[in-house]
C-alpha cells in the first residue's frame, strides 16, 4: 500500500510530529508521498515529495489531495473537520483516513489514531454547488468561528477569517432567510445551522424539532436560533445571561437555498458573506476508513 500524507499547518495549535510519524508507522506503507515543507516533509524522515503551487490556505489541502489522489491507494490527513471537509472537496477516488489534529474533531469522518483495523465507509454530506463546498458537521451562518489562539479555543470573526485575519469575534444578530418551495423561515437570528439528522436525535422531545423530523425520517434540519451560539465558547454564567434562546426548524430531504447577511462556513471554513447559496443532501459524498 502506497500512503499519501496531507498535513493543515494551521489546524488547531499546530501540527504534532510524533502523531504524524506514528500513524504513518502503524500503516506500514510501502511508500510514502507528501507535499512539500509544511504539508508533509518536515514531519516525515522519508517520502517522496509532491511539489504543489502554494497559496497558503485551504486550497493548498485540494490541490495536494488531487495530486496524490492518481499515485497512492490511501491519502492521510492531518487536521480537522475543516481540512477533512477541504480534502472531501477534491473529491478523491481513493479513501481519505482523516485523523484529527485541530480545534473540533467531532465529524463523521474522523478516525481515532490508535486504530486497530480500519474498514472503509461511505460518508454522507452537505454541498454547496455554488462553491464547490463540502460540509459533514454542518453548515452554518453567523459572525463567529472557534479557533485556536495560544492553546486557547476561541470565538473568531469569521469575516476577519475570510480576510486571513486572526482575531476574536463578538455575536452579532443578522437577518436570514431559508426556504424550500413555498416553506420559509426568516427573521432576525444568531445563528443558523443546517445539519443532517441521524438516530440520535430519535425519541428525545428535549431536541424538539431536530427530534420530530428525524423520527418522520427527513435527511436534514434547519434550526435558527434567536442567539449566537459557539459550543466550545458557552459556560453556565453565559448561557443563563442569554436565556431564553428560541429556535424555528425546518425539515428537509433535498436542499434548500439560505441567505445571511453575515458569513456562512462549512464545518468551520467560512466562504460566504452576505450570499445566497444551495445546501444540497449527498448521499455517499466520500469515502474514508474509520476503526474497524
Amino acid at each position: 500500500m502506497k500512503l499519501g500524507v496531507v498535513v493543515n499547518p494551521k489546524a488547531g495549535d499546530g501540527p504534532d510530529p510524533e502523531l504524524i510519524r506514528n500513524v504513518v508507522l502503524r500503516l506500514e506503507p510501502e511508500g510514502v508521498v507528501t507535499g512539500q515543507d509544511d504539508l508533509g516533509q518536515d514531519y516525515l524522515g522519508s517520502a517522496d515529495v509532491v511539489e504543489i503551487p502554494r497559496s497558503f490556505d485551504r486550497n493548498d489541502t485540494i490541490r495536494l489531495v488531487k495530486e496524490l489522489d492518481s499515485v497512492v491507494d490511501v491519502i492521510a490527513v492531518f487536521g480537522g473537520d475543516g481540512t477533512a471537509s477541504d480534502a472531501a472537496s477534491a473529491f478523491p477516488e481513493k479513501p481519505l483516513l482523516c485523523i484529527p489534529m485541530g480545534t473540533t474533531n467531532a465529524g463523521p469522518l474522523m478516525c481515532n489514531p490508535d486504530f486497530r483495523t480500519l474498514t472503509a465507509v461511505d460518508v454522507d454530506g452537505l454541498y454547496i454547488p455554488e462553491y464547490g463546498r463540502v460540509a459533514f458537521n454542518d453548515v452554518v451562518a453567523g459572525p463567529t468561528i472557534l479557533g485556536t489562539v495560544d492553546g486557547e479555543i476561541v470565538e473568531l470573526d469569521a469575516l476577519g477569517y475570510m480576510r486571513g485575519e486572526i482575531k476574536k469575534g463578538n455575536p452579532d444578530k443578522f437577518y436570514a432567510r431559508v426556504s424550500e418551495g413555498e416553506r420559509i423561515i426568516e427573521g432576525v437570528y444568531g445563528n443558523v445551522f443546517v445539519s443532517m439528522l441521524d438516530q440520535r436525535y430519535l425519541a428525545k422531545g428535549i431536541s424538539g424539532g431536530a427530534s420530530i423530523s428525524a423520527f418522520a425520517g427527513f435527511n436534514c434540519l434547519v434550526a435558527c436560533l434567536s442567539h449566537t451560539i459557539v459550543l466550545g465558547s458557552i459556560t453556565k454564567e453565559i448561557l443563563k445571561n442569554m436565556e431564553p434562546v428560541r429556535t424555528e426548524t425546518m425539515s428537509f430531504d433535498s436542499s434548500i437555498s439560505l441567505y445571511a447577511e453575515t458569513v456562512i462556513s462549512a464545518d468551520g471554513n467560512p466562504f460566504a458573506f452576505k450570499e445566497n447559496v444551495t445546501v444540497e443532501f449527498r448521499k455517499n459524498l466520500v469515502r474514508v476508513l474509520k476503526q474497524g
